[in-house]
């Protein structure tokens, strides 16, 4: 296998005393958000319709073509890192929670590790492709994060972007000011990334209808890691002031592949100082 003359076999214990080079000054503690707490339920409330995973997973393995070592940043329960295995890639899933890790191994996902995407325990350049879907806007230190996948991959960096927004979720944000509150991120997202590193390219994957009682459902039981500090009576109020305008409600998404070449990254990390 890919690591296996590397000193930082898979097998090792994870180094906590390293630190990025890039980021070694800033002094600044890893702040991440783990999801133990949603694990059992996390698979139910994050999936995608089965016919879009499918075609997803498709369009991923051709854009992937040629390449063989993966690295997926916040495996979580290996919904990317079990497909493509499958497929025959050679990937290897990182996760701070190790329930959600714990997950993934349930599911026959291998090589997983319990690691910080700050300070990742391997050489310079040991992974082809990383994957970075649905993290960075979980890590406080995201420029630290993206700059250690950066460190480790060769050749480019893989996302997904949401073509349309979610008016559900923007009128819960809306509804939320109202009462006071707000959903705070500690991190910027991938699709924010976007707009401050201009991708190479970016593949349709197709569109599909999202419900809106699923989405209501969803807030309702407080699953997302932004809503964890907003009050549980708060919530209930706002989610039932969203099912009088949204129920039964559907709406178009569509669902792309976005691309960063690695060098282009690294280019705009100089841009930004970092």
């Amino acid at each position: 296998m890919f690591w296996e003359n590397d000193a930082y076999r898979l097998s090792a214990t994870i180094n906590t005393d390293y630190t990025p080079n890039g980021f070694a000054k800033l002094g600044v503690i890893p702040i991440s958000v783990s999801f133990d707490r949603v694990a059992d339920v996390y698979d139910r409330t994050r999936s995608l319709p089965s016919e879009v995973m499918k075609k997803l997973v498709e369009t991923l393995t051709t854009e992937l073509s040629g390449y063989e070592s993966i690295l997926d940043v916040g495996t979580g329960t290996g919904r990317f890192s079990k497909p493509l295995q499958d497929a025959g890639f050679e990937v290897v899933g990182i996760d701070i929670s190790k329930k959600m890790i714990g997950k993934a191994r349930e599911k026959g996902v291998n090589n997983l590790l319990v690691a910080d995407a700050c300070s990742l325990p391997f050489r310079d350049g040991t992974f082809d492709v990383s994957v970075c879907i649905h993290i960075l806007h979980l890590i406080f230190r995201w420029k630290a994060a993206l700059f250690e996948t950066c460190r480790v991959t060769k050749s480019f960096m893989v996302s997904l972007h949401y073509a349309r927004k979610d008016p559900v979720r923007g009128a819960y944000d809306e509804l939320l000011k109202k009462h006071g509150y707000e959903r705070r991120r500690p991190g910027k997202s991938e699709q924010e990334l976007r707009d401050l590193a201009s991708p190479a390219k970016s593949v349709f994957v197709c569109s599909y209808d999202v419900f809106a009682d699923e989405r209501l459902i969803n807030l309702a039981q407080g699953s997302s890691s932004s809503q964890w500090e907003i009050p549980e009576s708060v919530n209930q109020k706002v989610v039932e002031e969203l099912r009088d305008r949204f129920a039964g409600r559907k709406f178009l998404q569509q669902l792309h592949i976005t691309v960063w070449e690695i060098d282009d990254l690294k280019a705009y990390f100089e841009k930004w100082g970092a």
